[in-house]
This record gives C-alpha cells, structure tokens and sequence, in this order.
C-alpha cells in the first residue's frame, strides 16, 4: 500500500514547482521513465462513511500530467470495476455497502503528457461502513381529514433521514399488499401510487389495503419499512362503471337535499342501474390529496357529474386539485360541473383557470362589469328573469337570489348550453351571455359547464329542473346504453 504523510507530500509539491520554475537547483529530481501517483484522504484511514472526500496527485520529472485513471474495487459491485479518465484531483465517492459494511481498495494512476501510464497504481484500502435511513409516512390517509376512504388512487408524503447520507438522495420502493416484488421506485418525497397497482385479477375490488414504503440510501442500504391501512372502494358494484357523482356541498347547505334530490332523480329518470354508478359526499369523505388522485379517481368512471349548488364561495377540492381534470378530458372522459364561482380572474375569485376555460371551454375570457380596475366577472340574478337552454329547446324561471356566475366569451356559439338575455342579470347585461358551455373535447371527451344552480329555478316539485338536467345528462351519454 503506498501512502504519504501530509507533511512529506506538501515539501514534494514545493520541490517539484521549484524545478519547473528553473530556480537552478539540479539533482533534485531525475527524469523518469514514467509518473508517479499518491492518494490521500481527509480525516482517518480505518472504517469510514461511505461517502468518501478521495484526493489524489501525480509527479512527472520530465514533462507534465495529463490527468488520471481512477478506479474503485468493490466486492459489493465488482461488475464496477473500470478504470475512470479524469484531469480531476478528487471526487466524492459514493460506496456501495447494502449490507451495512463493505471493504474497498481505491486506486489512481497518473498519465503524462506523452501517454505513460503509472505502471504501479497508487491505492488505499477502506472499510466503509453504511447506516440505513429511515422513511416514515406523515401524510395518509385518516379520518381526521376524512381521506381515510379512497378510490384506487392514493398520494402519501414522507420524511426521510439518513444518519450518514445524503437524504435527498434515497430513494423509496412503494408496493400494496403482499406485492413487494411488483414495488415502484419513488424518487421524491411525494407520490401517487398507479390505479393498475390496485387492481385484483384485473377487477377493481372494495376492500383494505395496505402500503408498504421502504428506503433505499445512495450506498445500496435498505431502510425500515413504514406501511399505512386504509379502505378502498371500487368505483362501483356492477360491472360498468357510468357515472361518478360529486355532491360539493356542506352539510348544512340549506339547499342540499333539493340538490340531492335533483340529481338523484335525473339518474333514475336516466334509467342508470344502480350498480353502474357511485356517490361521493365531499362533506363526509375527502380522498383527494393531489391532482392526479382526482385524475385517476375520474379516470375509473365514463362520466363524472360535479355539483356545488348556491355556495357562493368557490370549490376548495376544484381549487386545489382541478388540474387532474384536463388529463382526464384528454383522455376521452365527460364531466359536467355545476358550479358558481367556476372560473378565476384577477379581481375575483374561481376554482378553476382562464388557461382551463381557454383550453377546455374554448373560450376566450369571461366577462367583467365596470368599474375599471376592479371590475368584477361575478355576475347575479335577483330572484327573476328565465335562464334558456336553446339547444336543449328549454328554459327555467329563476326563483331566487343567485350570485357568482359567469359569463363566458366563447369563440362557438354552438357550443353555448344556457345564456341569460340581455338586462337580465343585476348588473345589466347589455347583451346576451353565456353562462353554460357544452363543448366536445379532441379525444371524444366532453365537458359541460353551468354556472346556474339549477336549483334556484327548481318550480314545483322540481319537474322543469329535473327535465333540464336529464337533457344535459343526454348529451354526456347517460340517457342510452
């Protein structure tokens, strides 16, 4: 083994430099045949971290150093064994030690500046030792936050330490069940495990899961387990699953069992069985922690039907999470949203983007009223006044007070599902405007917009209400086959 104090290395430098500058002295050194090379380290030379700060450096009495071949040989990763070119001095080497301890011998050879190689390498034996990180799960599923039911499709964040590693650069295999051997790799702190993971005999099932999270550390050391245990339902107890129904309101909405009521009967009138689609309070259970949980939550129904009422204040779950629904469109899916508040602009307040309602409602903005700059998109009817559906060949009467919609510049007019006339709304319109979009997506999807809660026209025993929704069920397909 070739090693060089500190002390003697630096006076070898010093002598080294003085000949190259020519200060005379002669004898010192003699031309060799071939480089010399020295390793090394900072600190001590028996066990050590598996994250190694390695120096190295090369001599040549005649001529100079061109750079370095360097190499580790490990028997935890002995197919890792080639000689590396670098004009480098050091590296921080990472060790590969899966068990916990591993003994290596790191080696350099300098090559001068006509191609010669040291022929006798410098090398230092190291004992590298690996301590396991330590992943744990703080963002699961529970029923603190009512996420402790999902569909198939979790998201979970973790913290991770490593004793005498770099955490940012553990990596995490996450697996369901006795499934360890189909783990997916999590490189983040944050992860959505597939739909496909939760499948069972390629069915969705209802039933309790558990996961399973373990932490791998850039030394090869695998960590602890961590798991979670849960309740996952599957999108619906037939073998078709149509329609998934997002009820989007308070319990103590005094409106909700009109909507309820509402919607309930459009599906029955629809003639859907009633294994074929599922209801999902959000007042009692909560399973979104990401956008892409609402993605593939969606993604296990045909159509999705998204009511929020008379609320005036926009959707926390459409807030936080609406981006999941673009994907889902993309993808040939059908979704109507009911809601008031729907789309954002810089005075007020939306649950969903102008870049959604550009993308997905063809649209080129919303309207606003004066005065300037703070005018506002939220536009409200006082009690009276028709809202029409002229492709629906329908209309209803408005019963009470409702604030919050919108009015939408759509770039096809053939698209408009409902529209409020002229001098109608509180603020006066001067013109007719859209406050309902039916619009076909490129990949067969569609989406439905109404900023009208139906509800506020709902005449008796909510008939003309009913009629109008069972139409607009019509053209996302839920009316046929």
């Amino acid at each position: 083994m070739r090693r060089i104090s500190m002390e003697g290395l630096w006076a070898g430098l010093a002598l080294a430099a003085l000949a190259v500058a020519g200060c005379g002295i002669k004898g010192v050194l003699r031309p060799n045949s071939a480089p010399h090379t020295i390793i090394f380290i900072q600190g001590p030379v028996d066990t050590v971290n598996h994250v190694v700060h390695m120096h190295w450096f090369g001599t040549e009495a005649g001529g100079y150093i061109a750079g370095y071949e360097v190499r580790l040989l490990n028997p935890a990763a002995p197919a890792d064994s080639a000689w590396r070119f670098t004009t480098l001095t050091d590296s921080l080497i990472t060790v590969l030690a899966p068990t916990g301890f591993t003994s290596a011998v790191f080696e350099a050879r300098a090559i001068d500046d006509k191609g010669v190689k040291d022929p006798d390498p410098a090398h230092q034996v190291f004992n590298f030792r690996n301590t396991p990180p330590v992943v744990r799960i703080v963002t699961k599923p529970n029923s603190a936050d009512r996420s402790d039911t999902t569909f198939a499709s979790i998201t979970i964040q973790w913290t991770v330490s490593d004793p005498d590693g770099d955490a940012n650069k553990v990596v995490s295999r996450v697996w369901l069940n006795g499934h360890e051997d189909e783990a997916v790799v999590a490189n983040s702190f944050t992860f959505t495990l597939p739909s496909a993971k939760f499948l069972e005999n390629g069915v969705y099932k209802s039933g309790f899961r558990t996961l399973y999270i373990q932490g791998i550390d850039d030394g090869g050391m695998l960590g602890s387990v961590d798991s979670v245990r849960w309740y996952v339902r599957a999108p619906v107890t037939g073998a078709r699953a149509r329609l998934l129904l997002v009820d989007d309101l308070p319990s103590n909405d005094a409106a909700k069992f009109r909507n309820d009521t509402l919607y309930v009967h459009a599906i029955a009138n629809a003639g859907l069985l009633a294994g074929d689609w599922s209801v999902l309070h959000l007042a009692v259970n909560q399973p979104f922690r990401s956008a892409r949980d609402l993605e593939q939550t969606l993604d296990q129904f045909e159509t999705v039907v998204w009511y929020h009422g008379e609320q005036t204040l926009s959707s926390k779950t459409l807030g936080s999470f609406g981006d999941g629904i673009g994907p889902y469109l993309d993808q040939g899916g059908r979704m109507l949203i009911e809601s008031l508040a729907l789309i954002a602009t810089p005075n007020t307040n939306g649950a969903l983007s102008l870049d959604f309602a550009d993308r997905y409602l063809n649209c080129a903005g919303v309207f606003q009223f004066f005065p300037v700059p703070d005018s506002s998109a939220a536009w409200g009817l006082s009690g009276s006044g028709t809202v029409l559906f002229p492709t629906l060949s329908d209309s209803l009467v408005n019963r009470r007070i409702v604030g919050g919609m919108r009015g939408f510049l759509t770039r096809d007019a053939s698209q408009i599902l409902a529209v409020v006339p002229a001098h109608t709304f509180s603020q006066d319109n001067a013109i007719d405007m859209a406050v309902g979009l039916n619009v076909p997506q490129p990949h067969g999807g569609r989406m439905i917009v109404d900023t009208y809660p139906m509800v506020s026209g709902t005449a008796v025993a909510g008939q003309r209400a009913s009629l109008v929704l069972l139409k607009i069920f019509g053209l996302l397909g839920l009316t046929g086959p």
